[in-house]
């Protein structure tokens, strides 16, 4: 299963009235961590973990503060800090070496779940939330937000007086974080070349659209059955579901089915999204004039080639190469190796302060 926010959410909804639950928030961090301020996971006292606060090292714990959270219904903070021998980080055997807080609301009825059905109602609509989670109280809100995909994007932790949970002047703090929707990637072409790309891009968790006018039910058994699947040329889908697309791929194996796409894609108004072309630089030029279109003309840029320079020809390689691609540019990330970024790593904001 996927660990995007979305994907936990629809695990839990069905089964929220059968345990009792507690949503775990990072609210702090320093150091090294595996996931930051932000992140959220679903815990019950039915042995359910729903999502991941660390890479693994934690999550036994935080059902054991989970479960006692639940017992005395009350909310609970843990600090996790791998640099103090005295801490459990410590006997954990956790290798970042850095430090988190942890905190475990109860979810349940009295709270209204910490909103958590409106926000799944939300991200259902390919809308992102600001999700507001009070530090003191087992209390939460949230509002619509344009997505807004950013590498490694972290939550806040605020001053009460800027929240909409209250209007009373207080120093009580609450976490703000942005959830995005699922990227959602439109496969324009129904080749087996693209059924590898369909797998993969389920498997990271993202929502996936293929559309073909020549698709047919033979073809589409070929496909998985978590994809859309939509017997369409480019021109006939409808204005909503382009504007919701992060990513296009366009695979027709068929020049003029390809220009057709491509004009189509370029006469609609997009939200910055990657596209694609298969086949080299000149095919390329053969589709765009084949459009009535040159590079200068184009409203959003085609990557013709499309993907990074990852070796390896078969459909899984090349599946592997364009998605990469494609997830960089959502994320807004260079795709350059980590181990070739040589800046300093700086704390900033609420992570170089003190633990609340």
């Amino acid at each position: 299963m996927s660990n995007h926010f979305h994907h936990l959410l629809a695990t839990w909804l069905p089964l929220r009235e059968q345990a009792n639950w507690v949503l775990g928030a990072v609210i702090h961090t320093r150091g090294s961590v595996y996931r930051k301020t932000g992140a959220l996971m679903l815990l019950s006292d039915a042995g359910h973990q729903l999502g991941l606060l660390s890479g693994g090292c934690i999550e036994s714990d935080l059902l054991l503060q989970a479960r006692k959270v639940i017992a005395l219904g009350k909310s609970r903070r843990v600090v996790y800090d791998a640099t103090d021998d005295t801490n459990i980080a410590w006997r954990l055997g956790i290798g970042c070496g850095g430090a988190a807080e942890i905190l475990l609301h109860p979810c349940n009825a009295q709270n209204d779940f910490l909103q958590l059905p409106a926000v799944f109602s939300a991200l259902q609509q390919q809308h992102a939330c600001n999700y507001t989670l009070q530090i003191e109280q087992a209390r939460a809100d949230y509002s619509p937000r344009a997505r807004k995909f950013v590498q490694r994007q972290h939550g806040t932790v605020q001053s009460i007086n800027s929240s909409p949970l209250s209007a009373n002047d207080s120093d009580e703090k609450f976490l703000s974080t942005l959830i995005n929707p699922l990227p959602h990637l439109l496969i324009l072409g129904s080749g087996v070349d693209v059924i590898p790309l369909c797998h993969l891009a389920l498997v990271l968790g993202w929502r996936v659209t293929l559309a073909d006018q020549r698709l047919n039910a033979g073809k589409r058994a070929n496909f998985p059955a978590g994809i859309t699947a939509l017997t369409q040329a480019a021109a006939e889908l409808d204005e909503e579901l382009l504007q919701q697309v992060d990513g296009v791929v366009i695979a027709h194996h068929n020049v003029r089915l390809d220009a057709a796409a491509v004009a189509a894609l370029q006469s609609h108004n997009l939200i910055n999204p990657y596209i694609g072309l298969l086949g080299p630089a000149k095919r390329k030029a053969e589709v765009l004039a084949t459009a009535g279109l040159s590079e200068a003309q184009l409203r959003y840029s085609i990557a013709g080639p499309m993907g990074l320079a990852l070796g390896g020809d078969l459909p899984e390689s090349i599946a592997l190469s364009v998605l990469a691609e494609c997830h960089a540019h959502i994320f807004g990330c260079s795709a350059v190796p980590l181990s070739e970024m040589m800046q300093p790593f700086v704390s900033t904001g609420a992570d170089a302060v003190n633990f609340l």
